[in-house]
């Protein structure tokens, strides 16, 4: 199953790793070993697992992929199949061609890095238009059972803390030195709360599933691999940022809209982006202020519990109305 050579480890490894050699997928005998009748999907499967999520999935055949999702479906059609793809899953090309992750019969979803990387990029000051425009993107590329299982993060094991990220604009690109030393100082952590808050409200209320990175919300900090990868703070929780959290799921929760409704844009411009999720039977609009000024906004008329139909959203703050 392995790609022996005569390098100084021996065998073709990912990306150079040499805890992580590289395999031959669609040998046989290795393609039965993971997905067979009496492979390693059907065997966690049956212990209870409801899905596997699979790294660098752009990586891997397709010939590999599709015997996954038979393995995986095998044992319950509800059973996830989830892929890490950074790029618009729909359309990328790799190995010379292009891969059909989400166009049926393959991947169930992926992950959300397109939403993750434009949520980031206008709370750090990119226009609205931005974030809007990659949303819509994904709406118009992917297809619905896709969309409604996408999983929305906003970080993870791969990339700095979000709010290190929010906090500052420092990379320390090869300097780990100084990235193991280095904190948020008061005014950053202040602000990168503030607008992590803002990006947990577009993850809980854009089209897909919210994932939380653990200790993202408790405030945890840090660089890239492995200064992200710290354990929890137990004991040392910002508790704002928990309760915050929990009053989101709350919302998402008790408002099955959220999980089935259309995406309807209002407004994007400057800091200032809104929308509505939509379904037969509930409508919610979503704006959120990434501005340092003040801001009246215009309530779709739907919405008649508004006085006058206006909004008055302070610096950074944001808007849920039934």
């Amino acid at each position: 199953w392995y790609k022996f050579n005569s390098s100084k480890i021996g065998y073709d490894a990912w990306w150079g790793v040499p805890t992580l050699p590289e395999v031959y997928e669609n040998d046989p005998a290795f393609t039965d070993f993971i997905t067979g009748e009496n492979g390693v999907i059907r065997y966690w499967l049956k212990k209870g697992i409801k899905g596997w999520r699979l790294d660098v999935a752009d990586e891997l055949p397709d010939e590999f992929l599709d015997k996954m999702r038979l393995a995986v479906k095998s044992e319950g059609e509800d059973n996830y199949l989830l892929g890490e793809v950074w790029e618009d899953a729909s359309n990328k090309i790799s190995y010379g061609y292009r891969r059909r992750f989400v166009r049926g019969r393959q991947l169930d979803s992926v992950m959300n890095y397109p939403f993750a990387n434009a949520i980031v990029d206008f709370l750090k000051g990119n226009d609205a238009k931005y974030l809007l425009n990659t949303v819509l993107d994904i709406c118009e590329n992917y297809p619905p059972c896709a969309i409604k299982v996408l999983m929305n993060h906003i970080g993870t094991h791969d990339t700095a803390r979000i709010l290190t990220r929010l906090g500052t604009n420092e990379t320390f690109q090869g300097d780990r030195e100084s990235q193991s030393r280095f904190e948020l100082n008061e005014n950053e952590y202040e602000k990168a709360v503030k607008l992590l808050k803002l990006a947990a409200v577009l993850q809980y209320t854009l089209p897909g599933v919210p994932s939380i990175y653990y200790g993202d919300e408790a405030g945890a900090t840090g660089f890239g691999d492995p200064f992200c990868r710290k354990t929890y703070p137990w004991g040392k929780e910002n508790t704002e940022l928990v309760d915050f959290y929990k009053y989101l799921g709350k919302i998402r929760r008790e408002n099955d809209v959220f999980k089935e409704g259309e995406f309807v844009p209002v407004t994007a411009e400057n800091g200032l982006i809104s929308f509505i999720r939509k379904s037969k039977d509930s409508k919610i609009f979503v704006a959120v202020n990434r501005n340092n000024f003040e801001i009246e906004i215009e309530v779709p008329k739907e919405f008649k519990k508004i006085k006058n139909q206006k909004c008055v959203l302070p610096p950074f703050t944001f808007a849920i109305i039934e």
